[in-house]
């Protein structure tokens, strides 16, 4: 009795996942961390604990979370140039602080909740941050 309530209550969790290890990891990542040797049972319940716990990444949000970092400073702060060749414009009131900045500055990329500049350009080392515009891919 006991195995089939369990049974059941892993497969309406298996039916409403949403991280399937299966989906989001392939068999290389399964081996290398250790969540192909899990029965099936184990990775339901994996899968259940993650779901509660997690939200999986958009692509988007996989693509912001890059290791980007300063490649350039253009016109003393007025633009950004990061590493993956993408060209920012800084907010005027924010251009004295990125003038500052010398490359190669870690930097993360975050919503900054401003319609002009809608991307705050955070300074890693220092936690600094200047609200930016994408002006190329």
């Amino acid at each position: 009795m006991r195995t089939a309530l369990f049974l059941m209550l892993s497969l309406t969790s298996f039916l409403s996942a949403e991280i399937v290890l299966d989906e989001v990891m392939s068999p290389e990542e399964q081996k290398k961390t250790g969540v192909a040797k899990l029965s099936r049972m184990q990775k339901l319940a994996l899968e259940d604990w993650l779901d509660k716990n997690f939200v999986l990444k958009t692509e988007a949000q996989k693509e912001h979370a890059q290791n980007l970092f300063l490649s350039l400073n253009i016109s003393g702060g007025k633009k950004i140039q990061l590493s993956d060749g993408s060209i920012w414009e800084i907010a005027p009131g924010d251009v004295n602080a990125a003038s500052a900045w010398i490359t190669p500055v870690p930097i993360k990329i975050e919503p900054s909740g401003d319609t002009d500049f809608p991307f705050l350009l955070i300074n890693t080392n220092n936690r600094a941050s200047v609200k930016a515009r994408k002006v190329s891919p």
